[in-house]
């Protein structure tokens, strides 16, 4: 019994404790991997993941503690990226940079065993360039995002963005998104094929046929399992161990594994 994976989330979710820290000297603060240290401590076999989270608010702290429970914390995080472009990022008023995205996720990727990365990204935000465009996806390619999320800007009534001047025509947003969209399948494909081989943790969910079950991996992509004599309905809701043998571009296909 229990559940099987816990998702933590929020808006500032890397902000955790905050409020709990007026007061307190800097060694006794609650942080984000505090709390993930305390549900450490909690029996049953569960996984833990993350949602969105800001780069400054991917702390070295964070980071250990994902590197000490690699098989309990999922190594996947979604990093607000927003654009590539410092200059669009100050008009945003964004409080990272791209050098701050960039070294936190070599860091992660330094420290964790081929950890996903995932972003949103908004195109066309007024007075983007081709040449800031063009640094978003570079620094897309340079962290290997293997999802990206892509908005066009859209304008909403009330809001400064909507007034500012050099507004992106929508069909350059659009051309923008589909150009994202085509070096995010390249980068996924990437990320898949380093994927081969390696024995990931797959929460089994539900079965198309009654010989596929499949599920989502601790690093956030559906895998099928391609054993015929599994038994779909005995390991739904379960955590079972699988060895990727393949993919198709967009999902993992493998084989079950002893635990």
């Amino acid at each position: 019994g229990g559940p099987r994976e816990i998702v933590l989330t929020g808006i500032h979710l890397g902000h955790y404790g905050v409020d709990l820290n007026a007061g307190l000297p800097r060694h006794e603060w609650t942080r984000l991997a505090s709390l993930l240290r305390e549900l450490m401590q909690l029996d049953g076999q569960f996984r833990i993941r993350l949602s969105s989270i800001e780069a400054t608010e991917i702390t070295r702290d964070l980071i250990d503690v994902m590197a000490e429970n690699p098989a309990r914390i999922c190594p996947h995080l979604h990093v607000c990226l927003q654009s590539g472009s410092d200059a669009v990022l100050r008009r945003m008023k964004r409080r990272w940079s791209v050098r701050q995205i960039l070294d936190r996720c070599q860091e992660v990727r330094e420290r964790l065993r081929l950890p996903a990365f995932s972003t949103d990204v908004i195109a066309g935000f007024p007075g983007e360039t081709e040449a800031d465009f063009d640094a978003t996806l570079q620094t897309c390619e340079e962290i290997g995002f293997m999802k990206i999320h892509c908005f066009p800007f859209s304008p909403r009534r009330g809001t400064p963005a909507a007034t500012f001047p050099d507004q992106v025509p929508p069909a350059v947003r659009d051309r923008r998104c589909r150009d994202l969209a085509t070096l995010e399948r390249s980068l996924r494909a990437r990320y898949l094929d380093s994927l081969r081989g390696e024995v990931v943790e797959l929460l089994v969910e539900k079965r198309t046929r009654p010989d596929d079950p499949w599920g989502t991996t601790c690093r956030s992509v559906a895998c099928h399992i391609l054993d015929p004599e599994v038994d779909a309905a005995s390991i739904r809701g379960q955590l079972v161990r699988v060895e990727v043998t393949r993919d198709d571009r967009e999902n993992v296909f493998g084989v079950l594994v002893n635990s």
